[in-house]
């Protein structure tokens, strides 16, 4: 699996950048075709193992969970509040069935990501611990 980041200016302000998981990938040459497709942003990426998916090929189209420990809260322009996964919380772990990575819930967030999905405001579906 291949975690593909994309370094932006930040929605808590435009003098600060962010980083955030914009997507997984199961070929690395959907992470260069992206880099070549969206120059405007800085992509990188990293190859990761999915913890739990046994005998399971992960492909696209599947839902796999992105465990991120003690992410912190910072207050965004509209004066609310946003979990700041983009930028301080690294990804951890990567978990293919929900209930194992469920159990992370105590210390940490889930990002639930479809793979093959890009996604480049790094705006997936929290789940809050």
């Amino acid at each position: 699996m291949y975690l593909l980041f994309a370094e932006q200016t930040s929605p808590f302000g435009p003098e600060d950048e962010i980083d955030p998981l914009v997507g997984i990938f199961t070929d690395e040459a959907d992470c260069l075709r992206v880099q070549k497709e969206r120059p405007e942003y800085k992509i990188s990426w990293e190859e990761r193992e999915v913890e739990d998916a046994g005998e399971h090929t992960i492909e696209p189209g599947d839902t796999v969970y992105a465990y991120h420990y003690m992410a912190t809260y910072r207050p965004t322009p509209d004066g609310g509040e946003a979990i700041e996964l983009l930028s301080d919380a690294a990804v951890e772990d990567i978990y293919f069935q929900e209930e194992n990575a469920r159990k992370k819930l105590v210390v940490g967030d889930l990002q639930v990501i479809t793979v093959g999905e890009l996604r480049l405001k790094g705006d997936s579906l929290i789940v809050e611990g």
